[in-house]
């Protein structure tokens, strides 16, 4: 686990990074619905990069085997320690979502009732969406008292956008994003900017046929909310956010025309860096059977024998196919074969990826080898005569 979530890394900062800068710099020239379409770029570039890999089949004789069995160790490697590490992140972001959601749930009094898709909430000190699957329209409980009748048809507008753009469904999507991928801090970065695109883009949507009265009421209302709105940090988007507030009022002040040739470009940019992802993930040579063969390590780390195996007294293999990098690093590491399975896999990933290959040198330069294969054995110490 711990080496797929390495694997996305490159490929999902540079996009959250390229997004990131197109939010900050170029919303107002490439337009707002515009540049919250290509926020769907994340979840595409993470589904591009673990696209499947062709099969390379090869016979059994054709990869290298080595005993690497011994006495059981009660440490624990390094990738299960981040592994550990990891998961606590993933848990304690779940409770905090979960209990939210609760609070959320148990606030929710009776339906507004103009509306049957409006409810109020005690916690809400704003509108808000509440929920992915059967969403919900959160309203505060002095809404009636803290907006005049046009701030609120506004107001309600403005969530039922949300509802037609789908917004839950990406907002589930940047949720488990965030849960799978909290330790980047772009992943922090990106949730703010995709959220400020959102809410410009509703704006506009709201704005393109309000008259400037309407719009000076819009922006009021945006005052209003941000200055009653929680400051608890919230999963859901709320209308009143502060963090996006200065920049949905220049764009409600200041409205710009959307550069065709600046989107064109940005679209170009974006594609590129996604096809990019793709044409990486595929292999960039295939090995002979003699080449197989003679891939000879420099460097080996044993693998942890597990405890749990070792009292047992189970034995067993493990076939890895991977590849060898320009520096003779171990990359791609798959389990092929495993005997019994489930228990030595991630003790054998976790030490094959320490392992170093003598470079392949062809025409003065490195090469990185693909899809070759090896077989950990997993053998205990014999006890020794009595």
């Amino acid at each position: 686990m711990i080496e797929w979530l390495i694997l996305q890394q490159g490929p999902l900062s540079l996009a959250l990074l390229l997004l990131i800068v197109l939010e900050h710099f170029f919303t107002p020239k490439l337009g707002a619905r515009f540049t919250y379409t290509l926020w769907a770029m994340i979840p595409l570039t993470v589904l591009l990069n673990n696209l499947p890999q062709q099969i390379i089949a090869l016979p059994a004789n054709s990869f290298s085997r080595y005993m690497v069995g011994g006495n059981p160790s009660p440490e624990l490697s390094g990738s299960q320690i981040l592994l550990i590490g990891w998961m606590a992140g993933v848990a304690v972001l779940s409770l905090v979502f979960i209990l939210q959601y609760w609070q959320l749930s148990h606030s929710v009094q009776n339906a507004h009732r103009n509306h049957q898709r409006f409810y109020y909430s005690s916690l809400a000190t704003t509108p808000m969406l509440f929920g992915f699957i059967a969403p919900k329209i959160l309203l505060p409980i002095n809404f009636a008292t803290l907006f005049c009748a046009q701030q609120q048809q506004l107001i309600l507008e403005h969530e039922n956008t949300h509802l037609r753009q789908r917004d839950p469904i990406w907002n589930a999507v940047a949720l488990a994003i965030i849960l799978i991928f909290w330790f980047n801090p772009l992943v922090w970065l990106g949730i703010r900017s995709f959220r400020i695109n959102q809410e410009l883009a509703c704006d506009n949507r709201v704005l393109t046929t309000k008259t400037d009265a309407q719009k000076f009421l819009y922006a009021k209302a945006l005052l209003q909310c941000a200055e009653h709105t929680s400051r608890r940090p919230s999963l859901y988007p709320t209308f009143g956010e502060k963090s996006t507030m200065f920049k949905r009022l220049n764009a409600i002040k200041q409205p710009v025309s959307a550069s065709k040739v600046g989107g064109l470009a940005a679209l170009i940019l974006v594609c590129a860096v996604t096809a990019n992802t793709a044409v990486a993930t595929q292999p960039e040579h295939k090995v002979s059977k003699a080449e197989a063969s003679h891939a000879v390590p420099v460097k080996r780390v044993d693998p942890i024998y597990p405890k749990t195996a070792a009292e047992k007294g189970q034995e067993g293999f493990v076939v890895l196919q991977f590849d060898i990098t320009e520096s003779g690093a171990t990359d791609n590491i798959k389990v092929v074969k495993s005997e019994p399975a489930g228990v030595f896999e991630q003790n054998a990933k976790s030490a094959f990826s320490q392992w170093q290959y003598k470079s392949r040198i062809q025409n003065g330069q490195a090469q990185r080898q693909t899809g070759l294969l090896v077989q950990l054995d997993f053998k205990l110490a014999e006890n020794p005569a009595l």
